[in-house]
């Protein structure tokens, strides 16, 4: 691919702007300049953290870490949240208890913790 698309540049925007954490959003934001500079190297990165959005496989949602719907990042942590307590609440379940976990994975206590 030789650019962006000005809806992938919205999109890119758009995640910037929810990103919460700053090596991420500063890591995309980066990323961004160099590929509306023409960076084929950061167009292509781009493209690829933006493939599609994750899915819980049989370990839960595995990725590389980075910025983007097709990496492990805190957004992507945050919606799988809470899309899981919306599921949640519609079946019913809303007088129980969560518990929330972490391990010795990269960022594993952040993720819990948001």
């Amino acid at each position: 691919m030789t650019s962006l698309t000005p809806q992938r540049i919205d999109e890119v925007t758009a995640w910037i702007d929810q990103d919460p954490d700053e090596t991420t959003r500063a890591e995309l934001s980066a990323q961004l300049c160099a590929a509306k500079d023409g960076d084929p190297d950061a167009i292509d990165r781009i493209e690829a953290q933006f493939s599609g959005p994750l899915t819980f496989g049989t370990a839960g949602l595995r990725a590389a870490l980075g910025p983007g719907p097709a990496r492990m990042n805190r957004v992507v942590v945050q919606r799988a949240a809470a899309g899981f307590a919306a599921w949640l609440h519609a079946n019913g379940h809303t007088n129980g208890s969560v518990v929330v976990g972490f391990d010795a994975r990269h960022n594993s206590d952040v993720f819990a913790r948001d």
